[in-house]
């Protein structure tokens, strides 16, 4: 089968592999649409945290076909079903995962991050991973449901957040992430959401959904607006400041951007103005509410998607790391 593999920093190519032997626990899945995330512009340009230098198909925002699955599985997916792939894969039987922290499992291992995922013509996934989508969901707009992986990484920090309708919620940058934030933290009765972003064209496409208000940072300079929530979706170089600016007193700062390199802060902000900061890492528990939200539609994606056949990755690359499109999802079958 095909894969489009990271051989080395900076190089990532379509290779020949064998199709993936699924182990008795697993399912073999043909991939019907992967989504393309920041995570992999990083482990193209310097590595990962997650990655050991070996040749590696990335993408982790899958959704797939059920192709086979055990001979003695006797559960309620079938072959034939379409699901969407939890990429975490954890032993189940740490500290953490006994205490429902899958997330934080002492053993993780990541689809499209530390093994093999989902830029490809087939995968194999735990069972336990698979979340089938909704039966009525057209075939023509199942490449929406690669969203699920990524939604939910939102939806697990919003619950960290907890917004409380009366409080302002500011989000840095309005990439993909902060875009979904922003419609998250209405959802959650947020009645005041501002974001910071530099880029005219994402402040405008923000505008236009009408999740956020949003501003430039000399606009914020101008006006400058104080909010109890906020959350870093940019995972820029002073993405940290400006959460620490933006926040007010006794306010909760949400760590959801990644940058690889260390981040410098004022810690002695932290001390006076008494922030609560929490890291958001990944998904937890938060898969059945993405994938309800896109079933009902209640999340405006359309402009935030750039769908492209799986022949078309390496241009999909290309626009992402130049901000030309927030979120390209690569079709692999019709």
């Amino acid at each position: 089968m095909r894969a489009y593999r990271l051989v080395a920093p900076n190089q990532l190519r379509w290779e020949q592999v064998p199709t993936p032997t699924p182990r008795p626990e697993e399912a073999l899945l043909r991939i019907h649409a992967c989504g393309l995330c920041g995570t992999d512009l990083h482990l193209k340009t310097r590595g990962h945290y997650y990655w050991r230098d070996q040749p590696l198909t990335l993408g982790h925002e899958i959704v797939a076909e059920i192709v086979q699955l055990p001979l003695d599985y006797t559960g309620a997916l079938q072959v034939g079903d379409y699901v969407v792939v939890d990429p975490q894969l954890v032993c189940g039987d740490c500290y953490y995962c006994r205490r429902g922290r899958l997330n934080l499992c002492e053993r993780l291992e990541h689809l499209g991050l530390s093994v093999d995922g989902g830029f490809a013509e087939y995968l194999a996934a735990p069972l336990r991973n698979l979340y089938r989508t909704p039966d009525d969901a057209p075939r023509e707009t199942l490449w929406r449901y690669a969203l699920a992986e990524p939604i939910a990484t939102c939806v697990a920090g919003m619950r960290l957040a907890n917004p409380q309708p009366d409080e302002t919620v500011a989000i840095v940058g309005l990439g993909f992430f902060g875009q979904v934030y922003a419609q998250l933290a209405r959802l959650w009765g947020a009645t005041r959401v501002i974001g910071l972003e530099l880029s005219p064209e994402r402040r405008a496409v923000a505008a236009r959904i009408g999740a956020a208000t949003p501003l430039s940072p000399d606009a914020w300079r101008a006006n400058p607006i104080e909010a109890e929530v906020v959350i870093d979706a940019a995972g820029s170089p002073d993405a940290a400041d400006w959460c620490l600016k933006l926040a007010r007193k006794a306010g909760r700062v949400i760590v959801f951007g990644y940058r690889p390199e260390p981040v410098q802060v004022d810690w002695y902000q932290i001390l006076v103005k008494e922030l609560t900061v929490i890291g958001s890492r990944s998904s937890n528990h938060a898969w059945e509410y993405a994938l309800r939200l896109l079933q009902e539609g209640r999340l405006t994606l359309e402009p935030l998607v750039d769908l492209r056949p799986a022949d078309a990755i390496e241009h999909a690359f290309a626009d992402a790391e130049t901000q030309r499109a927030f979120k390209p999802v690569l079709k692999f079958c019709a």
